[in-house]
């Protein structure tokens, strides 16, 4: 009996030691904490999809060998609109995303493509591709600070409004939310314009002190920004916005050789899908906003009426080029490829996202 049990555990033992040799061993993956400030409600979709898909690229990038774990600071929490980019650099959080519009005069080069007519895409899809080869061709040094993880950048520009825009002369003398480029814009049109970030806006067309906003379609839903306004004005020729994603340097240099390879490898995909997932998004605010119980009018200028409005517009291309020339940088060169960019990607076709 004896004889017989060691035998058993005599098999035992050389199966074991076949299955260590053979079977390689599973290794726990190595988790990565990374603090992550941006500029919407946690409800959005840029928390709820876009970033959380993007990470999950990384690791499976990695082969499973890194997990993410991810702190989210939407809107309100941690850091302004404003504040994201300097927080990032400062190391107040590892990483973020935010609108260069947001710091006037901080990102001259990048903000080539917010100006009113330069630029202006037809869709987010063209617009993400539009910000990323521009990136790629200039690497300016106003973002040498941070590590860029990607651009992408969100769709035409909508005017929404309490009451409706149908020509020029609706907007003389209003108080419009709109940032940056855009600001400079309205004033050309002969409206006022007000800075402030998209989290303050409902509260601020509830009261009163703004008669309209110019953002893309997804603020209605995104922003529950159907709320409070009545009408939305199709103006793409007025700006077109960007997102930069961003990590702190030291936090970047911190991490393992192979991550930041695979970061690296899959920035152009989360790029693209970034844009796919801004115009499913913009379509997402129309249907929602259609369904207002009061009604929501959709207004697109007559020719004739959008003629009005670019020919007011027509100083900023030049101006903004001799803006650059006087800073050291080769406007016309800077111009042109931003306008040439648009004209490329605006021709493209793009497949829709699918959830």
């Amino acid at each position: 009996m004896e004889k017989r049990v060691l035998k058993i555990f005599g098999v035992i033992t050389s199966v074991v030691l076949f299955i260590s040799v053979w079977v390689p061993s599973v290794q726990a993956s190595q988790k990565i904490d990374i603090g992550f400030v941006h500029i919407w409600p946690a409800t959005h979709a840029t928390q709820a999809e876009q970033f959380p898909r993007f990470f999950k690229k990384v690791e499976e990038a990695t082969k499973g060998k890194y997990t993410l774990n991810i702190k989210y600071y939407p809107a309100g929490t941690l850091l302004g609109g404003a504040e994201i980019y300097d927080g990032v650099v400062k190391g107040i959080v590892d990483a973020g995303c935010s609108v260069p519009s947001y710091n006037p005069g901080r990102f001259p080069v990048m903000l080539t493509l917010s100006q009113a007519g330069i630029a202006p895409p037809v869709s987010a899809d063209a617009a993400a591709r539009i910000v990323w080869d521009f990136y790629r061709k200039f690497k300016p040094k106003e973002v040498e600070d941070v590590k860029i993880l990607y651009w992408y950048a969100t769709g035409p520009a909508w005017l929404h409004s309490k009451t409706p825009v149908r020509k020029l002369e609706d907007i003389k003398g209003a108080d419009i939310r709109a940032t940056g480029a855009t600001a400079v814009a309205l004033k050309a049109l002969g409206a006022n314009p007000v800075a402030m970030p998209q989290h303050d806006v409902y509260v601020a067309a509830q009261k009163g002190i703004v008669k309209g906003s110019v953002a893309p379609m997804e603020v209605l839903q995104g922003y529950k920004q159907a709320e409070v306004f009545d009408s939305s004005t199709f103006v793409p020729f007025l700006y077109s916005e960007l997102f930069y994603v961003v990590m702190n340097w030291t936090k970047w240099k911190s991490l393992p050789k192979d991550l930041q390879d695979a970061f690296d490898s899959v920035a152009e995909a989360a790029m693209k899908e970034g844009g796919q997932i801004w115009e499913h998004i913009q379509t997402l605010g129309m249907e929602y906003t259609k369904k207002k119980p009061k009604g929501h009018e959709f207004i697109h200028l007559s020719k004739g009426e959008e003629a009005r409005w670019i020919k007011l517009l027509e100083g900023i291309k030049g101006k903004y080029t001799a803006d650059l020339k006087e800073k050291g940088f080769p406007g016309e060169e800077i111009v042109r490829e931003a306008g040439k960019l648009a004209e490329k990607y605006n021709k493209g076709k793009y497949e829709p996202w699918k959830p």
